[in-house]
C-alpha cells in the first residue's frame, strides 16, 4: 500500500490510536482471601484493586463516613465460594459504597454480582446510583431472590456509562465482581505520532497540488 494514495487511511488509523482503547476492570476481591477461623475479615478503606477506589459514605446525600468493610470468609454462613463485600450498619445513618476511579477518571458500569444476607422482605432490596460526568445522577433498583448463598449478576444498559462514580447498597448484601470498563488515556508518544501524521499528511497534499 503507498501511503500517498491513502491519505485517508493513514489519518483513521493514527486517530483510531489516538482515541484509545477500552480495557476491561473486574474487582473481584480475591486478594482479601485469609486463613481465618473468622467469618469476616475487615478490610481498611480506601479498599484499592485494579485502578478504583473503593470506601463507605452513609446519611442524607451520603455526606457522612460509613460502616467498616468487611469481607466474607469460608467460616461464614453466606459464603458464595469467592470473598464478597459488606459494611457495618451506623446507627440511624445506614452505610453504602462508594467506588470510583483512584486520582478521577470516568468510567462505565456494565454488572456486578450481589447475594442477599435475607430471604425475604426489605432486606432484599439492592439500589446503584450512578454519577454522570455531565451531571445528575441515574439510578436502578434490584430485588435479589433470598438466595444467601448464590451470586446474583446485575446488569445495566448505557444510562451507566461515562460515570465519575457510583454509589450501592452495602449492609444487607454482599457485593462481588463489579465489572467496569474504561477508555484508556493516550500515551504521549501517540500524541506525537499524530502531529507526525499530520504533517506527513499535509506533504502529500502539497505534492498533489504541485
Amino acid at each position: 500500500m503507498r501511503l500517498a494514495q491513502y491519505p485517508t487511511y493513514l489519518l483513521c488509523t493514527i486517530l483510531g490510536a489516538l482515541s484509545g482503547q477500552a480495557s476491561a476492570a473486574v474487582i473481584d476481591f480475591n486478594s482479601l482471601t485469609t486463613t481465618t477461623t473468622n467469618p469476616y475479615v475487615t478490610v481498611g478503606q480506601p479498599y484499592l484493586e485494579d485502578g478504583f477506589s473503593l470506601f463507605t459514605r452513609s446519611g442524607v446525600s451520603f455526606a457522612y463516613g460509613g460502616g467498616t468493610i468487611n469481607a466474607t470468609t469460608d467460616k461464614n454462613p453466606h459464603w458464595t465460594g469467592t470473598p464478597g463485600v459488606y459494611s457495618d450498619y451506623v446507627y440511624q445513618y445506614g452505610s453504602a459504597f462508594v467506588l470510583e476511579r483512584d486520582g478521577g477518571g470516568t468510567f462505565d458500569l456494565l454488572s456486578m454480582d450481589a447475594a442477599s444476607f435475607y430471604t425475604g422482605g426489605a432486606g432484599n432490596n439492592f439500589v446503584v446510583y450512578g454519577y454522570p460526568s455531565a451531571g445528575g445522577f441515574v439510578t436502578k433498583n434490584f430485588t435479589l431472590d433470598g438466595t444467601t448463598k448464590t451470586l446474583e449478576t446485575l446488569t445495566f444498559d448505557n444510562s451507566f456509562k461515562g460515570l465519575n462514580k457510583i454509589i450501592f447498597s452495602s449492609v444487607y448484601a454482599q457485593v462481588d465482581n463489579i465489572n467496569l470498563s474504561v477508555t484508556a488515556v493516550p500515551e504521549p508518544e501517540t500524541y506525537a505520532m499524530f502531529l507526525a501524521g499530520l504533517g506527513l499528511i499535509g506533504g502529500i497534499a502539497r505534492r498533489r497540488n504541485r
